[in-house]
């Protein structure tokens, strides 16, 4: 058995609710505050904002092996 690729990173990827913009967050980033929804802080508002769980999609960074191509 062989590894054939190794996950470095995961992160999520969402719009804001009020302003729209399209945002990536890393888990430490969001603020679970129960009722599947979510707290984060959106850059482009500059206010805190709720999103559900639903809306997020994970989005996993891999490392590149040596010889693949």
């Amino acid at each position: 058995m062989k590894i054939v690729e190794k996950a470095i990173k995961q992160t999520y990827r969402f719009s804001c609710p009020v302003c729209g913009s399209r945002l990536e967050g890393e888990s430490q980033e969001f603020v679970d505050i129960g009722g599947k929804v979510n707290k984060f802080f959106c850059p482009v508002c500059r206010e805190d904002r709720y999103i559900p769980w639903s809306s997020l999609r994970k989005n996993i960074t891999y490392e590149k092996s040596k010889g693949a191509q």
